[in-house]
């Protein structure tokens, strides 16, 4: 029992004296922390507002900062009612920061005349109420084209992130048959949709 005792009273007096030394602090001494920082940078997608970069029979008049209007000049030919070609290019600048899906949508799935019959190309009376057109864009290092009157939708799908900028042509074919008198519109939407 005399051991017991005894182990227990040095392993105090080590204890002790550990305490004692800790609380003595010498000046000179520097200490060593460190401080972690962390942040997350979520996926996103920023589209700038667009501008022309050349057309034909067409201009491009932006609207707040990511919209605009595309006008075809002479639309209808005065002599035959049949419509007269035009193209667009606009270039839209755009930033992804991680893998992406860009779709371009037509409403219409083309030009349709304010009160007319979607994609009644040749009425009986022998007048077109509706045109379509090719909606073309390159990203990304890739090119991809539809007739809206096969698809209204065209995707590029990006495994990765990508800036500069998006190139968009829309070209309306010239002839077809004649036209009915009226105002023609549809809406296209370019969407950039970031992989999260």
């Amino acid at each position: 029992m005399h051991r017991i005792a005894l182990i227990v009273p040095a392993v105090l007096a080590t204890c002790v004296a550990a305490l004692a030394q800790a609380q003595t602090v010498n000046p000179n001494d520097t200490g060593q922390g460190r401080l972690e920082i962390a942040g997350r940078a979520p996926p996103a997608c920023v589209l700038n507002a667009p501008t022309a970069s050349g057309g034909q029979n067409a201009t491009f008049t932006g609207i707040g900062a990511t919209s605009g209007e595309i006008r075809i000049i002479e639309f209808g030919d005065p002599q035959t009612a049949q419509p007269r070609g035009a193209a667009i290019n606009l270039a839209l600048p755009v930033i992804c920061n991680s893998a992406h899906k860009l779709t371009v949508t037509s409403a219409n799935g083309g030009l349709l005349r304010d009160g007319g019959n979607a994609r009644n190309r040749q009425s009986p009376t022998g007048f077109g109420e509706f045109v379509g057109y090719q909606i073309s864009a390159n990203w990304a290092g890739q090119n991809a084209s539809v007739q809206t009157i096969n698809s209204n939708v065209l995707a590029i799908t990006s495994a990765d992130g990508g800036a500069g900028d998006m190139g968009l042509t829309i070209t309306v074919p010239p002839g077809g048959g004649p036209l009915v008198a009226g105002r023609y519109a549809d809406t296209v939407t370019v969407q950039f949709e970031a992989a999260f």
